[in-house]
């Protein structure tokens, strides 16, 4: 398949999407290619703790070794290929495979194979290793790829991202609380990392919630939970100059993040009352009035790293985008603790999760069903294009490398397929 001829000019070929074979190739090289997310260190604590997780393709599992290490290693026994682990999470001092017992250690080293006298000689085999794993201040990602950039020069301007949620936090660290909220739409998961950036659509797509919002103004003086729904929803009404002043700043590799557009109230980057002058007295406390201010005023929405994670430091929530086949996305969203911060700071994100991200959120389920009416639509092929020229003209390079541009533009999604392009050409 010759990919490059379904790119021209600032224009899609719809089987980008929905081409069963062009997705089977974005698996080998994009998702078997680029650095993604696994899991936050605070998730496997002690020795023997383990995570399931998917790494593209494939299932794998995260292990906190004896020697404190990290092994990333396939779910898949060497001898008959049986899962070796079901469960989420859990601990164990070696893995064992159900089917035949062959018995792992937590480096993925054979350590015990029943009726060994029936082997010529004693099988040599392991769990496969996923070939890198690295840590960004906690974050680990792994790479099928053995060669390439190295996960901070993968990150690039986007490891500010996770820079700001730690730096957020009063003792320094951050860790992992709750489960995993988890999406699924019948659409092609390039169009959830898309629409995160899109400043187009709320005003249109999120209407309805608008409205009731609008329609309840004694809602913003209810309890903090209710203003903060009715806030964020408000939010979402902005006019089209509104959210043209919201910048988009676009990074080599696909990476981009918008600015922020929650002002005012408890969704506000700086907020008067009880609750944030005890949490901002913290941050002062930690890194000094001028670092605590800068900390602070740090104002992005959605931080996109390239190809599947979305980041909302301000919230300390993320989401990872799985994709299942051309047309089936799964979407996790996960909530991290700002450690020595007060429960209600904690409970800002899990409001700010339930109704902005949730499977009950009614902007979430705006957007999976605008997801699905695209991958419904992009079935005709009356129009093979799609166009992307939307703001091209107002791109400005920066001195940095990177792009900017303003926030009705569909400059982030010209910047991912430019990286989609890359991995998958070369």
């Amino acid at each position: 398949m010759d990919v490059a001829t379904l790119l021209r000019g600032d224009a899609v070929h719809r089987a980008a999407y929905i081409d069963p074979a062009v997705f089977a190739l974005e698996q080998e090289r994009i998702f078997r290619r680029a650095w993604l997310y696994v899991a936050h260190e605070s998730e496997v604590p002690q020795a023997g703790d383990y995570v399931l997780r998917r790494l593209g393709p494939e299932e794998v599992l995260l292990v906190r070794r004896e020697d404190g290490g990290l092994s990333l290693l396939h779910n898949r026994c060497a001898h008959r290929g049986a899962r070796i682990v079901t469960e989420p999470a859990g601990n164990a001092r070696q893995l064992r495979c159900p089917y035949h017992a062959w018995t792992y250690a937590l480096d993925g080293r054979l350590i015990g194979v029943p009726l060994p006298e029936g082997y010529a000689a004693k099988p040599d085999l392991g769990l496969a290793k996923v070939p890198r794993v690295e840590s960004y201040r906690g974050f680990v990602f792994g790479s099928h790829a053995s060669g390439g950039p190295g996960l901070a020069e993968f990150l690039g301007a986007l490891a500010s991202a996770f820079d700001n949620m730690l730096d957020r936090a009063p003792a320094g660290t951050l860790s992992r609380f709750g489960g995993a909220l988890r999406l699924e739409y019948r659409g092609n998961w390039k169009m959830f990392m898309e629409n995160a950036v899109d400043l187009v659509h709320p005003g249109f797509v999120h209407r309805s919630s608008v409205e009731v919002a609008r329609a309840q103004p004694q809602a913003l003086a209810a309890d903090a939970l209710t203003q903060q729904g009715a806030q964020m929803f408000l939010a979402n009404g902005l006019r089209a100059p509104q959210w043209d002043e919201v910048p988009l700043h676009a990074f080599p590799g696909g990476h981009v993040y918008m600015g922020g557009f929650y002002k005012g109230g408890v969704i506000g980057a700086e907020r008067e009352d009880a609750v944030f002058t005890r949490y901002r007295a913290q941050l002062v406390e930690r890194h000094g009035e001028e670092k605590a201010a800068d900390v602070l005023a740090l104002d992005r929405f959605n931080n996109l790293v390239w190809p599947n994670v979305s980041i909302n430091a301000r919230f300390a929530a993320m989401r990872v985008v799985q994709p299942l086949a051309a047309d089936r996305t799964v979407v996790e969203v996960l909530c991290f603790r700002l450690d020595g911060a007060a429960p209600e700071m904690h409970e800002l994100t899990l409001q700010f999760v339930n109704l902005a991200a949730s499977p009950a959120s009614l902007v979430a389920s705006d957007d999976l069903e605008v997801f699905e009416r695209c991958q419904r639509g992009l079935q005709d092929a009356a129009l093979e294009w799609i166009d992307l020229r939307r703001g091209a003209l107002g791109d400005r390079r920066q001195d940095d490398g990177s792009t900017l541009g303003s926030g009705t533009s569909e400059l982030a999604i010209r910047n991912q397929f430019a990286a989609w392009a890359q991995y998958m050409t070369r």
